[in-house]
This record gives structure tokens, C-alpha cells and sequence, in this order.
């Protein structure tokens, strides 16, 4: 885009040439560097190029040596479009004047777009963002995106990290959800593994501390499966304590209760359209329409918001809305129960299947109709880990002493 421009600004001139060596004509721009592009040759003696005003300037004391004439064909340019205006000096003036309000409106922030994770406040950000000079209208040389992010961390506790970036006079301010920082468990720190759910140990990969359980042992959630207390397991060597890590595997079932509605209202959008239009100048509004954008009865309203912009960086503070009012035709529906408890079925197995660390063995679901309503209940049997990494104070085992009572 601003490559464009620039060849705008500059001026550029479509040219024909004619001769009977255009071969020659070419090299000799290239050895004068006169740079030529979207270069379409018609027939053997005859060509067309596009050059800049410069070089077409500079073309003329080369052109006795390529046997060649050149014909300007058309000329485009920022140049040649003030010359056509010097006759009319109202119009340069208003010109100029666009430029001025459009370089003007360019120094303002315009589009200010605001992301903030689940749990942010929005409306405690904006006020932050407000108070630090970051608003639709601002002046851009003011703002100071430091500023603004020391008193986001500091006024919303609720925020992360925090990401300002700019294009043009449009800002995106990205906040994440801050995270409460976890213990840290180094390796010094005695931890064992202990159950998660309960279930029936099927295998373990265990590649620190001591394992208490083994396949077919059946356990409770919070049942100690790995101790950080390691018995002495050569003739020289003591009881000590150490950091538990592994992954241990245990058949487990699990079920869910869901309750759906059998009778819900299906919308068909009918053919009539209505579609209303409004600007939006800064923070003002004008509608275009008369009357009210309320909808009334069943009906669809789809809005539309344009933002005008020259190129993708100069933002301008005016947007275009367009709302479209679809009716709808509402059909009341009747669904089946089996069918109902096999959707509900189907979709907790594919959650399920995507969060859980292992896999499913078998599922099996009931659904019974109550009241106008189905209940589902849902049984499935999974190959799981359940270990999940506690410090650990089991004593340490006492070595066993040799017959002359030494340990």
C-alpha cells in the first residue's frame, strides 16, 4: 500500500516505444539504470512500459542512441494532478485542506479494541485505561502505554500479562487472567502420589520414591499411592526420603446426570427483510431511519458495523451501521427421548474423550422421560492416571539391625 503511494506521489507515465531495435532500447535503460516495470511488448518493432517521472526525464538524452520514439500514452501521479488543478483554486485548496484534517485525525486514537480474559472486570479496566490517557480521542503523542500498565497491574489485581500494541491510530489492549503462582515442588522437596479418584490400579511407571500399591489393588480418592520415604534397598544403603514422580493407571467409572427439555420452539427465518442504517461520528450517533430499532415479536436483528479507514493505519473516528431485522416464523417441536439421550450421550463421550488422560473402555446411557423432560444418565468405564503429586511426611522405615546390634 505504501509502495503505491509512493509511486502516486512521485508520478508515473504509461510509455509506447517504437523502432526497429527495442532490444536496444532496453539495454540501454538498463545500463542507465531507468527502471521499467509491467513491461508488455505488442509486436516485433513496438512495446509498452510504465516509468517513473524521473526517469523519463532522464530518458531524453539516451533516446539518440536506441533508433527508438517514444510516446507518452497516459500520466498519473500526484504531479500531474496538481497541474491540472493550478486552473482551479478552490478545488487545490480544498485538497489541501483534506489533507490537513486527514494528517490531523491521523495524530488521535480512533479504534481502541479491548480483549480480556474470563474473570477481568471490563468495565474496572476501561476506567484504568481512561484514567492513563488511553480512550477513543486521545492524542497519540500522550499516551503512554508504561504508564497504563503499571496501574492495570496495580488497579486490577484480576489481570495477567498484558499486551498494548499499535497499528496506525488503532490500539489492541490484550489482558490475560492472572494465575495464582503454584507451589513449587523442586526435587529436594519430598512429595509422594496420591490418588485423585478412586479406582482399580491396572499399571505404574514410577521413576522416583517408593510404590505402595500394585494392578488389582482397589483404591479411594487420597489413598497414598507412591511414599517419598524409600527403605534401604541395598546392604549399605539407608532409608531416605525423595521427590515421588510417575504415572499410575487405574480402571475407573464415571457418571453423569443430564436433564433436557422435549418440547422447545424451532425459528425458520421467513423471506422479508428490513434493513436500517446509521453513523457513528466520535461518540455521537445519527440514524438514518425513522422510527425505532426495537424489535418486536419473533425476529432475528443482525448488526453490521463498518469503521472507515484510509489504507490500514490511518483509522477515521466515523463508522457505518447497518442493521439487518430477519422475522421468524416460530414452529413449536416435539423430540423423542431416545433420541434426546442419545445426543446428550454422544456429546459427554466427546468431551470426555478430549480432557481425560487415558481412554475409554465402555459407556452405556439410560434415558427416561419426566414431566416433559428426558433425564439421561450416563455410565462409563475408563483406563485412566490418577496420581497427583502431594508433599509427602510419612516416617522414614527404621534399617534393620545385624545380629551383633549394629544397624
Amino acid at each position: 500500500m505504501l509502495g503505491r503511494f509512493l509511486e502516486w506521489a512521485a508520478g508515473k507515465i504509461r510509455i509506447q516505444v517504437q523502432g526497429a531495435s527495442t532490444e536496444r532500447f532496453l539495454n540501454i535503460c538498463l545500463r542507465g539504470e531507468i527502471q521499467l516495470w509491467d513491461v508488455k511488448r505488442i509486436d516485433a518493432r513496438t512495446l509498452t512500459a510504465t516509468i517513473s517521472l524521473r526517469d523519463f526525464y532522464r530518458l531524453r538524452g539516451l533516446m539518440g542512441r536506441s533508433g527508438c520514439r517514444v510516446h507518452a500514452l497516459t500520466k498519473k501521479g500526484l504531479p500531474f494532478w496538481i497541474k491540472r488543478l493550478r486552473k482551479r483554486p478552490a478545488l487545490l485548496g480544498g485538497f489541501i485542506a483534506l489533507f490537513g484534517v486527514l494528517v490531523l485525525l491521523g495524530q488521535f486514537l480512533w479504534v481502541l479494541e479491548i480483549t480480556a480474559a474470563p474473570g477481568v472486570p471490563m468495565g474496572k479496566l476501561r476506567q484504568v485505561l481512561r484514567e492513563s490517557g488511553i480512550y477513543e480521542g486521545a492524542y497519540l503523542g500522550a499516551i503512554e502505554t508504561d504508564v497504563a500498565r503499571r496501574a492495570i497491574q496495580t488497579e486490577v489485581p484480576e489481570a495477567g500479562v498484558i499486551t498494548i500494541t499499535y497499528i496506525g491510530n488503532a490500539m489492541r489492549v490484550e489482558v490475560e487472567a492472572s494465575t495464582p503462582t503454584p507451589e513449587q515442588l523442586d526435587r529436594a522437596t519430598p512429595t509422594g502420589l496420591v490418588a485423585a479418584r478412586p479406582g482399580v490400579i491396572s499399571g505404574a511407571t514410577i521413576t522416583g520414591g517408593d510404590l505402595l500399591v500394585k494392578p488389582g489393588d482397589a483404591v479411594e480418592t487420597g489413598t497414598l499411592l507412591v511414599s517419598s520415604a524409600v527403605p534401604n534397598t541395598t546392604e549399605w544403603g539407608v532409608p531416605h526420603r525423595t521427590h515421588g514422580m510417575g504415572r499410575v493407571m487405574a480402571y475407573t467409572n464415571r457418571t453423569a446426570d443430564f436433564i433436557c427439555p422435549l418440547n422447545w420452539v424451532k425459528q425458520t427465518p421467513k423471506q422479508k427483510v428490513r434493513t436500517q442504517y446509521a453513523l457513528i461520528l466520535g461518540n455521537h450517533r445519527i440514524n438514518l431511519y425513522l422510527g425505532s430499532g426495537i424489535t418486536t415479536g419473533s425476529c432475528d436483528k443482525i448488526i453490521e458495523k463498518t469503521r472507515l479507514s484510509i489504507g490500514s493505519r490511518l483509522m477515521l473516528p466515523i463508522s457505518l451501521v447497518r442493521q439487518t431485522y430477519r422475522e421468524q416464523d416460530a414452529t413449536p417441536m416435539t423430540g423423542d427421548a431416545q433420541a434426546v439421550g442419545e445426543a446428550v450421550a454422544v456429546r459427554f463421550l466427546e468431551n470426555l474423550e478430549q480432557t481425560i488422560d487415558g481412554k475409554i473402555l465402555e459407556s452405556s446411557w439410560q434415558a427416561e422421560e419426566q414431566d416433559g423432560a428426558v433425564r439421561v444418565h450416563v455410565t462409563v468405564s475408563c483406563e485412566e492416571q490418577i496420581a497427583a503429586e502431594m508433599i509427602d511426611h510419612t516416617p522414614l522405615p527404621e534399617k534393620p539391625q545385624t545380629e551383633d546390634g549394629q544397624p
